[in-house]
């Protein structure tokens, strides 16, 4: 099938291909939360909604309700959010997060004054910084050395900002983020709100965190949810990992600092005007389902992944991230000890119709969802299993032929050593082991290669560097220090010119340059592109990663020279 699927997947439509992907049955470990499946929906009678697609794609027919000037069913289902979430005001969103976080934003921060926010915000941040005249103040994520992870914001650093600079008026921090790691929120918000500032919380990958925390009440744990912790605004997609559609979301406001007014004014303007019911529709569905049996649904979903780390635990080979500050939800595995890193491991799942959320180095991250079974943490686990005899099939073998070698070049070398008598001989004795030992290291190296890389092609240390642009070995989009590089910071450009990437060093950026995964930006409007950030951004694009401004000819946006030489 796999080599069908490729076939598939280079030659025909997107609708063709969603057709095609929805007809293999595939088992997802990526968003959105409903895993392609209608299962849910039919248990609790919302079957024919989904079912009937064409028929529920209306606009604000009477009886509908508006979301521009919501009244009745759409009010109704705000006030049942603010409800579920604890919320003293919840927004629909039908532009996902994104619109939610540049509302909060627009809605906190007056033009020309400061936004202090971790270095890794999502790229809608940016947005509503160019949009608002927003200067930003970062703090630098720290790196967890042992995984190469981006942790959480610093309370410490935070405070120390806001003491050092006045003119900060708001604190956005993400959390979890894209690979599951949590802030400390409840300490966060209480920083924030002892200085006087407003606390945004971008929880987008963390919308069923509220319903887990009655889970870990149960347990005597402490809470994690945003809305329990003290946040001002937090904007959830309910779409990541529950089972509202993609593009849906929520903004919940907490407490009585945000001004709901002014973010339900902004909401107006940055949403479209014909908002999708079947994205409302199925933010109904969700809220429903929830309110119906949502202490089993999460309860359910805490059991298997409780079940798929202690069965993952004893696989041989297999390393699983677990902390403390992590969201169980998504788990990051790696089969690097058996020369599997993240992308061959997430290719080799593939092949078995599963299918991951990305790849971080020598790690995959599944994220997990409402809509996965116990049926597919079991696949996958086989999956696993099945990988880890192969590999460690092959790198005994690779081994043992190795040692082989070894001994056998050692012993033709004792011979040679034995059997010689005079000074030429002796020359071309030394000239034969000489030989020997270069051929037995190339040997070495070939099998270490042959181990890194899991199959059967021999092939020299050479021909991988070869292969490999300089910059771009063992680069992993989280250890690698260029991302969590300090650039110096100017003002942001209004205008802009087009220049190649390798001819940026120096510039000021006008734009963020955003690597998919994770989607945080290296280098952000106003920064000063180094040498390192554009050798990272290189490698990706010579990997064939997903790149955000850099356009097709490898041209960044950058502030015109002639700015610059005025400033001078």
């Amino acid at each position: 099938m796999k080599g069908v699927y490729r076939h598939m997947k280079d030659r025909v439509s997107l609708t063709d291909f969603l057709m095609y992907h929805k007809e293999t049955h595939p088992i997802s470990f990526h968003m959105p939360g409903h895993k392609g499946r209608s299962t849910l929906y039919g248990i609790y009678g919302f079957g024919d909604f989904v079912k009937n697609v064409i028929g529920n794609d209306i606009t604000e027919i009477s009886g509908a309700d508006a979301l521009q000037q919501p009244r009745e069913r759409i009010k109704d289902m705000m006030d049942s959010y603010a409800g579920l979430y604890g919320a003293r005001h919840t927004e629909l969103l039908v532009n996902g997060s994104s619109a939610g976080l540049m509302a909060a934003i627009l809605g906190t921060v007056s033009r020309g004054e400061k936004l202090l926010m971790g270095r890794n915000s999502h790229r809608s941040v940016y947005g509503a910084l160019r949009l608002g005249d927003i200067n930003p103040a970062y703090i630098m994520p720290e790196i967890d050395a042992e995984t190469g992870l981006q942790l959480g914001l610093d309370p410490d650093k935070i405070e120390e900002a806001l003491i050092e600079d006045p003119d900060i008026k708001a604190v956005l921090v993400t959390s979890p983020n894209y690979y599951g790691v949590l802030s400390d929120i409840e300490r966060i918000a209480n920083i924030v709100h002892l200085h006087g500032r407003t606390l945004i919380v971008d929880q987008a990958h963390g919308a069923h965190l509220k319903f887990f925390d009655y889970l870990r009440s149960e347990d005597g744990l402490p809470h994690r949810a945003a809305e329990n912790c003290g946040a001002d605004i937090v904007v959830d997609s309910t779409h990541k990992t529950l089972l509202s559609f993609t593009g849906s979301a929520i903004l919940n406001i907490c407490t009585e600092r945000p001004d709901v007014p002014r973010i339900s004014e902004l909401l107006r303007m940055l949403q479209t005007t014909s908002p999708s019911y079947l994205l409302m529709g199925s933010l109904d569905i969700n809220q429903q389902i929830l309110r119906m049996d949502g202490y089993n649904l999460i309860k359910n979903w805490d059991a298997d992944i409780k079940y798929f780390y202690e069965e993952a635990a004893q696989i041989d080979g297999l390393g699983l991230i677990d902390r403390i500050d992590l969201d169980e939800t998504k788990v990051s595995i790696t089969m690097s000890a058996l020369g599997l890193g993240g992308p061959e491991l997430a290719a080799e799942l593939e092949k078995r119709n599963i299918w991951v959320e990305l790849t971080h180095g020598d790690y995959v991250m599944l994220m997990t969802g409402i809509g996965n079974e116990r049926g597919d943490y079991e696949d996958i686990l086989t999956a696993l299993r099945d990988l880890s005899a192969q590999y460690r099939g092959r790198i005994s073998a690779a081994e043992k032929a190795a040692r082989e070698e070894r001994s056998q070049n050692l012993e033709s070398a004792t011979e040679l050593k034995s059997s010689s008598s005079s000074p030429r001989n002796g020359s071309n004795r030394m000239e034969t082991a000489q030989s020997e030992s270069v051929s037995d290291s190339n040997r070495t190296e070939t099998a270490q290669v042959e181990l890194k890389e899991g199959s059967n092609r021999m092939e020299t240390v050479a021909d991988i560097t070869d292969s490999v642009p300089e910059a771009a070995a063992h680069v992993t989009p989280t250890s690698n220090s260029t991302l969590i590089e300090r650039l110096e910071q100017r003002r942001i450009p209004d205008t802009y010119e087009e220049v190649p990437l390798y001819s940026a060093e120096g510039r000021v950026l006008y734009e963020s340059i955003i690597p998919y995964p994770p989607g945080s930006p290296i280098a952000c409007p106003g920064e000063v592109l180094s040498k390192s950030v554009i050798l990272y951004i290189r490698d990706q694009l010579v990997a064939q990663h997903v790149v955000l401004g850099v356009d097709e000819e490898g041209r960044v946006k950058v502030e015109p020279d002639c700015v610059l030489f005025k400033e001078i």
